[in-house]
């Protein structure tokens, strides 16, 4: 670092301390050749070159040139002496900025600690280890063992939490292709689909639903999901079916209940025909479920009212609660082109339209 800084401002000092005797120089080269151009006049007005009056005007200009040469080799030696300071000063500043930023570091930084490498930090025992680093070391080691189960059961949760989704999808991929499939892990294959997918049902997870069921035909997510793509895919009533099924069939006080309900509700089957979409309220009632269950199932409805206002667009209380519902799930960009695409379809109703922008308001998605 020190000869990288000494570098940079020897680049920066040596013209400032360049001999400004070569100004003189040029001075003096300057004025022989006015003093032989004067000579070429007097020639060519001896020879009948050029008439006398040409001859005194260009007298006058190279005389005038060969004077403006004299003073600047003059007063060479004064610029330079005037620049004397003006150089020893920014001599100075560029040699006090590395030395000063050194002398900081060494006071304020941390000179003495050792480099910390990747390799070196994967290596280190897992409880000196950050989440991410552990992350890290696992997916090196699944890089050079893709046929590791153990590995790819450890990354899989850990990109759930993270959000990474896609991710999440490859590693219960490689679970089900490693230990076969069963209840437990198609289910987790199918819901990190909806996720990656954000809520839709698609058709590969309801292959790994299909799946689930045929090793558990009673599992509550399996039967959840594939009845929410029922409802997704237009096939009301086999969604309405399944899902009170799946009511009947709940243990007493069982909260994960209310999300179904609110799912028919979103159908138009439910009591009292809620306006569809989970509020922060669902959220809440959906608490007997995992978090990652609770979140799909959000999802799920969301995504379910959104395609329902495709064939539905002039439902003001529907945009306006597909636009909570995307701010309660923090999908802000979502929850902006829904009020885009509600202004478009609601123009000219000022009153419906009205409805929509308030909710906008209240979440804090516009001013």
């Amino acid at each position: 670092m020190a000869l990288l800084a000494a570098a940079v401002s020897l680049a920066v000092l040596v013209p400032l301390y360049r001999d400004r005797a070569g100004a003189r120089r040029m001075s003096e080269q300057e004025m022989a050749v006015y003093r032989d151009q004067l000579q070429e006049v007097e020639r060519d007005l001896d020879r009948g070159v050029i008439a006398p009056a040409e001859a005194e005007a260009a007298r006058t200009e190279i005389a005038r040139r060969l004077i403006r040469a004299d003073a600047a080799g003059q007063n060479a030696p004064a610029r330079a002496a005037g620049e004397g300071a003006r150089r020893v000063a920014a001599g100075a500043a560029v040699v006090a900025m590395p030395v000063l930023a050194l002398g900081l570091y060494v006071f304020l930084g941390s000179p003495g600690m050792p480099d910390e490498p990747l390799a070196a930090r994967l290596a280190a025992p897992a409880d000196q280890q950050d989440m991410e680093v552990l992350l890290g070391r696992v997916e090196q080691h699944l890089v050079a063992n893709p046929d590791d189960a153990r590995g790819w059961q450890v990354v899989a949760p850990v990109y759930v939490r993270l959000g990474r989704y896609d991710d999440a999808v490859v590693a219960f991929g490689n679970i089900v292709r490693l230990v076969g499939g069963n209840v437990q892990t198609e289910g987790d294959l199918g819901e990190a689909i909806v996720r990656a997918r954000q809520g839709l049902v698609n058709a590969e997870a309801r292959a790994a639903f299909a799946r689930a069921l045929e090793d558990d035909p009673a599992d509550i997510r399996a039967r959840f999901y594939l009845a929410l793509g029922d409802g997704q895919a237009g096939r009301r009533d086999e969604a309405v079916a399944a899902l009170n099924a799946l009511i009947a069939e709940a243990p007493p006080g069982a909260t994960w209940t209310a999300g179904i309900r609110q799912v028919l509700a979103d159908l138009g089957a439910g009591e009292g025909a809620a306006p569809p979409g989970p509020t922060a309220g669902d959220v809440e009632a959906a608490s007997g479920l995992s978090e990652g269950d609770r979140t799909a199932m959000i999802e799920g409805m969301v995504a379910q009212l959104a395609e329902r206002l495709r064939s539905e667009p002039n439902d003001a209380e529907g945009w306006a609660r597909l636009v909570r519902s995307y701010m309660v799930l923090g999908r802000q960009d979502d929850a902006r082109a829904a009020l885009a695409e509600a202004r478009s379809v609601l123009a000219g109703a000022e009153d419906r339209l009205a409805l929509v922008e308030s909710e906008a308001r209240a979440t804090g998605l516009i001013q």
